[in-house]
């Protein structure tokens, strides 16, 4: 087995989409020191009632409360203030907000001296160039609305954004090394099929160890760890991979 850098540990957040507590508490005892930072979604946050954030605070580990705010700007506020309450690591909202409700709610971050990263979410990873045709009648290509969401997010004193692994270059060179990428659509190697894809519904995808070299701060993988038949010698798999570029 290759060496694993502890950095790498540091990069991945594992997504707990489970409807339960149990089989979240399952599988962060069944990984134990091998992974330190955790996803905690809408799905897993309405089905334990929030509580699977304190028991991963009380684990020691780090929280991703990914909720995706999006709403008027007064509902979006009331949320995060909830959210910084929670002493989460970082948690996000939809760029697609407005520059208004982005400035608003990273002045309430600053006012409340929270150290919670504060990102924004600009494309799903699911969606693909069609389905932002369908959507918005726009011939703009999809880096572009990515690039220019992520501008805005940026001008408005977000910490950074979630894009996919593909974004996060051209979003690195533009806005600056210090802006934070959070790309989900992260598949190893050993999950994509012999056309180099995945099996799921995700579209724009790219290996941990490519998406590091593009520049991504934190990659978000759920499914190549939680669906495994062996969720450990997965993670270190993935670990390996990030490794190698960080060694």
């Amino acid at each position: 087995m290759a060496k694993i850098d502890e950095k790498a540990k540091e990069r991945i957040f594992v997504a707990l989409d489970y409807n339960n507590m149990e089989d979240a508490k399952r599988l962060v005892k069944e990984l134990g020191d091998n992974i330190s930072m955790y996803k905690v979604g809408l799905e897993s946050y309405l089905n334990t009632d929030g509580k699977l954030v304190d028991y991963l605070h009380e684990k020691g580990k780090k929280v991703f409360l990914d909720l995706k705010f999006h709403d008027i700007t007064n509902t979006v506020k009331m949320a995060c203030a909830n959210a910084i309450k929670k002493n989460v690591f970082m948690f996000n909202i939809h760029c697609s907000n407005g520059s208004k409700t982005m400035r608003e709610v990273a002045e309430l971050v600053k006012e409340s001296k929270s150290e919670s990263l504060l990102i924004g979410v600009t494309i799903l990873t699911n969606l693909g160039e069609n389905d932002i045709f369908e959507m918005f009648k726009s011939k703009l290509k999809l880096e572009e609305i990515v690039l220019n969401l992520a501008t805005l997010a940026r001008n408005s004193g977000m910490h950074g954004i979630v894009c996919s692994p593909q974004e996060a270059k051209d979003v690195k060179e533009k806005l600056g090394k210090d802006f934070v990428t959070v790309c989900p659509g992260v598949r190893p190697k050993f999950t994509l099929n012999a056309d180099g894809k995945s099996d799921d519904d995700q579209t724009r995808i790219m290996t941990p160890a490519d998406a590091i070299r593009q520049g991504v701060d934190f990659l978000v993988v759920g499914r190549p760890i939680t669906k495994a038949e062996n969720p450990v010698e997965s993670a270190k798999l993935i670990l390996e991979e990030i490794s190698e570029v960080l060694i």
